[in-house]
């Protein structure tokens, strides 16, 4: 004997379909979203290498830079700082240095404006004296008082060193570099040391200006993103952290050690942003999903409703 189904039935199997459908998309939904979050985490770590790159790009074209006009010093007739002055003026305004100045290999250095310097202790300096060419860390030029980074190279004569080239930039030089939108314009980057200390800091707006160390910020007062990368930064790793901001929320941080000094490079978006992104793909996919059941619910309940009246007209066709 055949069992009718009542529309009580009906609505029940109707509602269990869709409920096992409604857990099927929350599932779906989950996953969408850990997906795209890796994502842009992975988006962000290939942002930090690129800019990492960029700096090293620009350093090493500095140095290759200041080398070439080494050699040109080197064959120089007179290497006195008179001779010295009208060459370094015509370099330094050809190549966009703030400054350029050779020193001697006892550290006396005359810039391109007349003024004399000792650099003999300059770190930069001692390295580029024993023939490592090299870019030091944040200094204050002592002709001003701005932020400045000092590429240094050895000159060499007769395979002797006979003195220091050294060209000085602005930081804000490599600011700009760092200033490439990404995300959107929610993410930026800045430069430091292992230690913290900036070495070139961003001019973003989200980002906190004012401070010498990243450490050492306000909304952190239990030093979080100290002890979440520090060691790493000690031991040249690369990595991402999300780390809670007081003021600014959620943030996560990728790092990438740089093949200069002991520089990283962090690249910094805020949650809010992969939430942003992720919304914008989730947003019309449970209401598609929803609509979609509301019609299968509606579309069986009339079949359900309407089936016994259909197969009795269809069984009796001559019936009026």
């Amino acid at each position: 004997m055949n069992k009718k189904f009542s529309f009580a039935q009906c609505a029940v199997v109707l509602l269990a379909c869709t409920a096992i459908v409604s857990v099927g998309i929350l599932l779906y939904m989950h996953r969408l979203t850990n997906t795209l979050e890796k994502e842009t985490l992975l988006a962000l770590q290939e942002f930090a290498q690129q800019d990492a790159q960029h700096i090293e790009m620009q350093v090493s074209e500095d140095l290759d830079l200041l080398a070439s006009v080494a050699t040109a010093i080197s064959v120089l007739p007179d290497h006195t700082e008179a001779g010295m002055t009208p060459f370094l003026k015509a370099e330094k305004n050809q190549n966009h240095f703030k400054n350029m100045e050779f020193a001697t290999i006892r550290g006396t250095s005359q810039l391109d404006n007349g003024e004399f310097l000792d650099l003999s202790q300059e770190e930069h300096f001692q390295k580029a004296v024993n023939g490592t060419p090299n870019i030091s860390e944040r200094v204050t030029d002592l002709t001003d008082g701005a932020n400045i980074l000092v590429a240094a190279v050895p000159v060499f004569q007769d395979n002797q060193i006979i003195g220091v080239l050294m060209g000085t930039r602005n930081t804000t030089d490599l600011g700009k570099t760092l200033d490439m939108q990404s995300f959107g314009g929610a993410g930026y980057s800045l430069l430091v040391d292992a230690d913290g200390d900036k070495v070139v800091e961003s001019f973003h707006k989200n980002a906190v200006s004012g401070l010498y160390n990243i450490f050492d910020m306000p909304d952190d007062p239990d030093h979080q993103l100290r002890h979440q990368v520090l060691k790493d930064f000690k031991d040249r790793k690369s990595g991402t952290v999300k780390y809670v901001s007081q003021k600014r929320g959620v943030l996560y941080i990728s790092y990438q050690p740089l093949h200069i000094n002991d520089w990283y490079l962090l690249s910094v978006v805020p949650e809010k942003h992969i939430i942003k992104v992720t919304q914008s793909f989730l947003t019309m996919l449970p209401v598609l999903c929803l609509l979609i059941a509301i019609a299968a619910f509606i579309l069986g309940s009339y079949m359900c409703y309407a089936w016994p009246i259909l197969r009795q007209e269809l069984s009796n066709p001559h019936k009026d």
